[in-house]
């Protein structure tokens, strides 16, 4: 199933993975990883404008976190199109938690956080930890969502590691995760179902 769960009034957050890995070339028509997903994402802020017009917040994430806040419809090609991907490592939990930050800071009622990754975690039980304490700190299940979007031909060994994140996380008081194929997301029949609720 690709259609995702978005409700009026959320606020999203899109984590960007630039690790050197993104320059692979296995998306649709040959295309570079970090290609297809800038698209993507420039698709996704153009949506989502639609309802946050202060545009959504990316994150980059390699072996540094960087946030671009407010990248509306108008700025999100100029802003996305200039990411490059040459990092040398996959802070994931270190961008979830930054999302959570965010998410906090601002005080959000809902938050949607997608993540972008064809790569391993640099410390994988360090992405189930944020998870896990992010899930003891909400309020409710639908406070702060997590989509992992996998970008090209990820290997099964992730696969299976994500999966286990949705399926299977110890000590997780609620299931805040999904985990989706990058080419299979429909933003915009997504968006409209939301606009339409």
């Amino acid at each position: 199933m690709s259609n995702l769960e978005l409700n009026k009034g959320d606020n999203f957050i899109f984590c960007v993975d630039v690790s050197g890995s993104m320059q692979s070339n296995d998306c649709a028509g040959g295309m570079k990883r970090i290609d297809f997903l800038k698209e993507k994402v420039i698709q996704f802020a153009n949506e989502a404008s639609k309802y946050d017009e202060d545009g959504i917040d990316v994150i980059t994430f390699g072996h540094q976190i960087n946030v671009i806040a407010g990248v509306s419809a108008e700025k999100a090609a100029e802003t996305i199109n200039a990411l490059t991907a040459d990092e040398a490592a996959t802070q994931t939990a270190e961008v979830i938690n930054k999302a959570w930050e965010l998410h906090k800071k601002g005080g959000y009622e809902q938050s949607v956080i997608f993540v972008a990754t064809d790569g391993s975690p640099s410390n994988r039980d360090a992405v189930k930890k944020v998870i896990t304490d992010i899930t003891n700190n909400v309020g409710d299940e639908r406070e702060f969502n997590i989509s992992f979007l996998t970008v090209g031909n990820i290997d099964a060994d992730l696969q299976a590691f994500l999966t286990s994140l949705d399926d299977d996380l110890k000590g997780a008081k609620y299931d805040i995760v999904d985990v989706k194929k990058l080419e299979e997301v429909d933003f915009i029949s997504a968006f409209a179902g939301a606009l339409n609720d």
